[in-house]
């Protein structure tokens, strides 16, 4: 009795220390209570300015298509390869399987039977006519005799649509000469009408499309442009299109350029579109308060000792309240020592320029 009286007052004393540990469940989030982390903090403020910034882009193909197919069917083949280029008129996939063939065949044998029956047809309303002439067939037996050969007619042409589509089904060859992007599918596999095959494009380039973040609409209206492929040099540029609605999810608007003077691009090149000035941007300006350091920083780009990286996110750390919450961003060029903002801060954000030490919650203090 006495060895169960003890384990039963261990339990409740381990409960008790259960309980007390977890705070009962009702206590408050918890916080890092720990002593304040001296930081420099910048105040992202919305100021008009020439300032510019530089978003990623690539070059379009003037000819950008997926191939589908156009029977049901098995694909027997698919002579190219993803990344290869072909030719107009190239065969890019072919259905040339036992039921692909038959069903071809039986298309080919109805428009030959068409053909026969509209012959015929010819035939008899020629031969109504001269009897119409000689008056010994009347006008409604010429008459019933030119109705079947308009109805022949027609079906003639219907059995002849059906074996060209039958028979270009079969085959599917190339639109223009260009390169393949994509292969959705493997040989062998069963697809059915308007199952995706291909992705193509032509070598023909086109424009070169971006997506401007919405808080920078006014640069696409009032500002100057550039565009710059891979490495290569700058050139001005000229704003063709940008699309009617802003996408719900990422906030851009994309938007299509091309280098003024129609200067040579290649397709499916990396790019970068630069918005000079313009109306108001997304800036940064330094703390104001508590004597935090001043320092002249680039409009709509944080410095690169900010970022703060987690496996594939990015993003800094905003002073909140005088904590650190952790906020993450979508990034564009690197320009120096300084990263470009694309998407996650809004004016009048503070963020923490050196976040060494710092944790989500953890206590900050402007350094004097």
């Amino acid at each position: 009795m006495m060895r169960h009286h003890r384990a039963a007052l261990a339990a409740c004393a381990l409960g008790a220390a259960f309980v007390a540990g977890c705070g009962g469940g009702h206590g408050p989030a918890k916080t890092d209570d720990r002593a304040p982390v001296a930081v420099s903090v910048l105040v992202v403020g919305a100021q008009s300015g020439d300032g510019e910034i530089v978003l990623p882009g690539r070059v379009e193909a003037r000819e950008e298509v997926t191939l589908s197919s156009r029977i049901a069917g098995r694909v027997t083949a698919l002579p190219v390869t993803g990344g290869a280029s072909f030719q107009e008129g190239d065969v890019l996939a072919r259905f040339d399987a036992p039921e692909a063939l038959e069903a071809s065949a039986a298309a080919e044998a109805a428009w030959q039977a068409a053909k026969t029956r509209l012959d015929v047809a010819r035939r008899q309303e020629t031969r109504f006519d001269s009897l119409y002439a000689s008056k010994v067939a009347s006008l409604h037996e010429l008459e019933l005799k030119r109705s079947e050969r308009q109805a022949a007619e027609a079906e003639e042409r219907a059995a002849a649509a059906a074996y060209s589509a039958r028979r270009a089904g079969v085959e599917i060859r190339a639109p223009f000469a260009g390169v393949v992007v994509r292969r959705r599918v493997d040989r062998g596999a069963e697809v059915g009408p308007g199952t995706p095959l291909l992705d193509i494009r032509s070598r023909a380039s086109g424009l070169v499309v971006a997506a401007v973040p919405e808080r920078e609409e006014a640069r696409l209206r009032s500002g100057s442009f550039a565009l710059q492929v891979g490495e290569g040099p700058w050139l001005d540029a000229v704003l063709v299109r940008a699309d009617g609605m802003v996408d719900p999810v990422s906030r851009t608007r994309v938007a299509r350029f091309r280098p003024r003077g129609n200067a040579a691009l290649e397709a499916g090149a990396f790019a970068r579109v630069r918005l000079d000035g313009g109306g108001s941007a997304s800036g940064r300006q330094p703390a104001a308060s508590k004597g935090a350091p001043s320092a002249e920083i680039t409009d709509a780009s944080v410095p690169a000792s900010a970022i703060v990286r987690r496996g594939a996110l990015t993003g800094v750390y905003v002073v909140q309240e005088g904590r650190a919450r952790l906020r993450w961003l979508r990034l564009g060029r690197h320009a120096g020592d300084e990263v470009v903002v694309l998407a996650g801060l809004d004016p009048g954000d503070s963020i923490a320029v050196t976040p060494e030490g710092l944790d989500d919650g953890r206590r900050v203090e402007p350094t004097k």
